[in-house]
């Protein structure tokens, strides 16, 4: 049996008439009814009772319509579902971030995303740009918003799309809260907070060299998992730390941001994905770069409230 003669069968079922059904399905009629005749002698039932002027279904003939009927919507069903997948339509996005990217980069590629696909499911993950590139290398991970630059490997692809100055956070009452802007210079004997290296390889690297390039080296105090924590033992008041532009959404009240001067350090968000062949479902996303402000007055260029969330 073809799926092909329950289509003939549920036509002529539904028609009650072979000519008629023919020209339906876009066959000659003689074509037609031996079809029938031969799905009946595959049974060894009869579905049909006809003769030169009727026809009408066996009580078989109904039982058997409507599971016919059931069995092309779940194959047609079936087809566009996958037909779907394969222009990355519908399925599965994973995304990983670092944690500034929820000031506003991933709401905003995330909405414009789900305007164009709103049958894909995307599952979110935060994690250390050391963990995102290792997901992202494994294609556990499909793509991820993480710190530039990353050490370059044929495997992985990378591309900025934004940059945020850093900035200093010192607790309230410390001598460097009220100043306009600091020095790199006047942290020489200050203690500092610092994201470990373990965690951050490039991120702790970057601030060291910034402090070395100034002339002295880092007095580290303390080294955390996240910018986030290293903002909360700042207002603790156990040393200072640095954070980028976007942390400043942060609700913490007992530190201040200090703008850097001489040269005030930066750090580059970058969209990272796998070199090799992709899913059609991360063809989209990145053929839409949805990180990408639109234009003014769309309606994915409206902003709203940022959420009030940390940083990595």
């Amino acid at each position: 049996m073809e799926l092909r003669h329950l289509r003939y069968f549920v036509s002529v079922a539904e028609e009650l008439h072979f000519r008629r059904a023919a020209e339906k399905l876009h066959i000659v009629q003689p074509a037609l009814s031996k079809q029938i005749t031969a799905l009946e002698r595959e049974l060894g039932i009869e579905l049909l009772q006809r003769d030169r002027r009727h026809v009408a279904l066996t009580e078989a003939g109904e039982s058997f319509l409507q599971e016919a009927i059931e069995i092309l919507a779940h194959t047609n069903g079936a087809m566009q579902r996958a037909q779907a997948i394969s222009r990355g339509e519908v399925g599965r996005l994973n995304i990983g971030f670092i944690h500034p990217a929820l000031a506003d980069l991933l709401p905003r590629s995330l909405r414009r995303f789900r305007q164009h696909y709103p049958a894909v499911k995307i599952t979110l993950s935060e994690a250390t740009s050391r963990a995102a590139i290792e997901k992202v290398a494994s294609r556990s991970m499909h793509f991820a918003f993480t710190r530039l630059p990353v050490a370059e490997r044929p495997d992985l692809l990378t591309e900025p799309v934004s940059e945020e100055p850093v900035l200093l956070v010192v607790p309230r009452g410390h001598r460097l809260a009220t100043a306009a802007t600091v020095m790199l210079g006047d942290l020489a004997d200050e203690d500092l907070i610092f994201v470990a290296r373990q965690v951050e390889p490039e991120l702790h690297d970057y601030y060291v060299t910034t402090c070395v390039n100034a002339g002295f080296s880092p007095r580290l105090a303390q080294e955390v998992n996240s910018t986030s924590v290293a903002i909360g033992l700042t207002a603790a008041g156990l040393g200072i730390t640095f954070a980028p532009a976007s942390a400043r959404i942060t609700a913490q009240r007992n530190v201040v941001y200090r703008d850097i001067t001489g040269p005030a350090p930066t750090l580059t968000m970058g969209a990272l994905y796998h070199a090799g062949r992709k899913p059609a479902i991360l063809e989209n996303f990145l053929a839409l770069r949805p990180w990408e402000p639109a234009a003014p007055g769309s309606a994915t260029g409206a902003t709203g409230r940022l959420p009030e969330v940390g940083c990595r």
